[in-house]
């Protein structure tokens, strides 16, 4: 401000390059996305041909570790480069070298002590798995703050070609031991081989290597919010996987490989609806941190843009499961479609958290997402343990339930940290939601008029699968347009109004 005037300082290279980053970041991220997905499809697929349902309980429980682990390595102290202004080769060195030390002793301690974790979750014979995947942290660990510094420059190609490369060379290595008989060995194969592949390729695209100019002071500085940012993730580990310890203590190790196949089905969907707009929504919000007006008007623009394509993937994803899962798994995962289609109506939550999380994170409240990881923890100890006696559909319908609930919550503490009101927020989903619904109403119906028996072919299986899709689609897209102004659909089908663009032209307002 120079006396009463605003000053208004237009830079529009700096607007070209970070539109013409993130563009470039979004097709990256939709190349990864779908090569993941389409890898991580036909590899479930094949594995699930060869395992049971109960080996399936017995890896994913020892998983648990692996994932706490993975937090450890990639999350944390890694977290905080994405807000330093600057990021020297000393906070660069100390991060990468306090993040080494911390994942080799918690894989020391895991490897020591696989029996007695296993048990305490509830599957002692996982604890060999424990032993081995102990060893994933350390290799993860390796290449995360290269990888971190490659996204925060909107890198992403790096991280289409680590996944790509991964899931390709993984998928064939997992899908080779299962066919020579490996076992559930063939999963731990897969895991190890695509955290080896994912440390080589971040090491290769960002030339960055570091050296010894460790600093306490930065460590000190830093360790606030990465702590925080960890304990969070933390925290939504043992949420996701509480699941499978409550279920596999109560229902059964074969019940759990039921409802991770359903959780694997929805997730699938997620990451490919969601992901390619959410990963980019960290870097874009981290370049706009100090304009929050730049940073609000983003949030809600990617949130939208996340939703048209998300809810009725989620929710389409789930009203086709009873062709879907067993064309795509075979017949021995029928138990899993009811479960599927109850986690389908967790779509508001899975958008919410994604973009939301993003937000939190660069306006520095990891205390909010903290909390909020706590009241879950305690809502689904309420709300899934009583339910669980009566078997795992019921224990999935608590599990949805307890997600509302916690909404309530998440979005009171998150329009209390940010300047972002909860009326705006819906208002930004609520038309994806109506027409989601309807779009549900309608593939159910047509189930329902034209059902297919259990023997018909696979071919007859995929021509009805396609069908029901291209009427999901139809049915979903004319609602949107009918239900959106003019005005609403100009900018909900222009890439650029999820991009950065003219609120990069500073001034006292935003």
């Amino acid at each position: 401000m120079i006396g009463d005037a605003p000053v208004v300082e237009a830079v529009p290279a700096p607007q070209k390059s970070l539109r013409a980053k993130a563009i470039t970041s979004v097709i990256w991220s939709v190349a990864r996305v779908g090569g993941d997905q389409i890898f991580n499809f036909i590899v479930f697929a094949v594995l699930a041909r060869f395992l049971s349902p109960a080996q399936f309980g017995i890896f994913i429980v020892a998983m648990i570790t692996a994932e706490v682990g993975k937090v450890i390595a990639q999350g944390g102290l890694v977290s905080s480069l994405y807000r330093v202004p600057v990021v020297t080769a000393q906070v660069a060195d100390t991060i990468f070298w306090t993040n080494t030390a911390i994942s080799i002793l918690y894989a020391a301690a895991m490897a020591s002590s696989a029996r007695y974790v296993a048990i305490a979750l509830g599957s002692a014979e996982a604890a060999p798995l424990i032993f081995a995947l102990a060893f994933v942290v350390p290799v993860s660990a390796a290449g995360a703050t290269h990888m971190a510094r490659n996204l925060l420059e909107f890198g992403h190609k790096a991280l289409a070609v680590r996944s790509l490369l991964g899931g390709l060379v993984g998928g064939a290595l997992a899908i080779a031991a299962a066919w020579q008989g490996w076992g559930i060995w063939a999963l731990v194969v897969q895991r190890l081989s695509v955290e080896i592949i994912g440390t080589l390729v971040a090491w290769y695209s960002f030339s960055w290597r570091p050296t010894f100019q460790f600093s306490f002071r930065v460590l000190r500085e830093q360790y606030g919010l990465g702590l925080g940012v960890a304990g969070s993730q933390l925290l939504f580990i043992v949420l996701n996987r509480l699941q499978d310890v409550i279920i596999g203590r109560m229902i059964g190790l074969y019940q759990v490989g039921i409802y991770r196949t359903s959780w694997k089905t929805i997730e699938v969907i997620v990451q490919g609806a969601i992901i390619p707009v959410s990963t980019v929504s960290l870097p874009v919000l981290s370049k706009l941190r100090d304009d929050e007006a730049a940073v609000k008007r983003n949030y809600l623009k990617m949130l939208s843009a996340g939703s048209l394509l998300a809810f009725p993937a989620i929710t389409g994803g789930g009203a086709v499961a009873g062709v879907l899962i067993p064309l795509l798994y075979g017949r021995q995962w029928e138990q899993s479609i009811p479960v599927a289609w109850v986690l389908a109506f967790m779509a508001p939550a899975f958008v919410l958290n994604s973009f939301g999380d993003a937000a939190l994170t660069v306006k520095g409240h990891p205390k909010v997402i903290l909390w909020r990881a706590i009241v879950q923890i305690v809502l689904t100890l309420l709300f899934c343990i009583p339910a669980a006696q009566y078997g795992i559909i019921w224990f999935a319908v608590a599990f949805v339930a307890h997600e509302y609930v916690a909404q309530i919550f998440q979005l009171t503490m998150f329009a209390r940290a940010t300047s972002i009101r909860v009326t705006e927020i819906v208002g930004a989903v609520r038309i994806p939601v109506i027409a989601s619904i309807a779009m549900v109403a309608v593939l159910g119906a047509l189930q329902w008029l034209v059902p297919i028996g259990q023997s018909a072919s696979g071919g007859v299986q995929i021509v009805y699968l396609l069908a029901l899709v291209g009427c999901g689609i139809l049915s979903y897209a004319g609602l949107v347009f009918a239900l959106m102004k003019k005005s609403e659909r100009r900018e909900a089908f222009s890439i650029r109004t999820y991009l950065p663009g003219d609120h990069l032209i500073k001034s006292d307002g935003g």
